[in-house]
């Protein structure tokens, strides 16, 4: 079974999609976001990256390296528990640091086991966001307090 966990390209899009539509928690209503959506945040404003496992997307992240704001972190359900999640975070916020951000966002389903994913991973809660989501954020490890 080869892994493998790397930028996103445009051909992946669909499987991309094919997890966040898969997902239980944190759904999203079909249509709301496309590929134009896809496209601006992996290659504008941000980067994204998946985890491919025998050529399936397993699971796949996005962040806004303008903004610092997590924009998608998701596994499919067929493959949790195999640590993809915390891998994807890993060079993700890697990524947005180097890009010299000092702080982190996102936000989450308040009772999702992503809000527990992100406290376990040094996440701070702001508290709930008008749409009912809880807020998180990060601060870089070298800033100042």
């Amino acid at each position: 079974m080869a892994t493998i966990l790397r930028q996103c390209e445009r051909a992946d899009y669909p499987g991309m999609w094919a997890v966040r539509y898969a997902v239980t928690e944190n759904t999203l209503t079909p249509g709301r976001l496309n590929d134009e959506h896809m496209r601006i945040e992996t290659e504008v404003s941000g980067r994204g990256w998946v985890v491919e496992v025998d050529s399936r997307i397993e699971a796949f992240a996005v962040g806004n390296a303008q903004t610092g704001n997590i924009w998608a972190l998701f596994v499919h359900p067929d493959a949790e528990g195999r640590g993809y999640g915390q891998q994807l975070m890993s060079v993700m916020s890697e990524w947005l640091w180097s890009q010299g951000l000092q702080r982190l966002s996102l936000s989450t389903d308040p009772d999702s086991r992503g809000a527990d994913f992100y406290r376990r991973n040094g996440w701070t809660a702001l508290g709930l966001n008008q749409h009912g989501e809880l807020c998180f954020e990060k601060n870089a490890p070298d800033a100042a307090p």
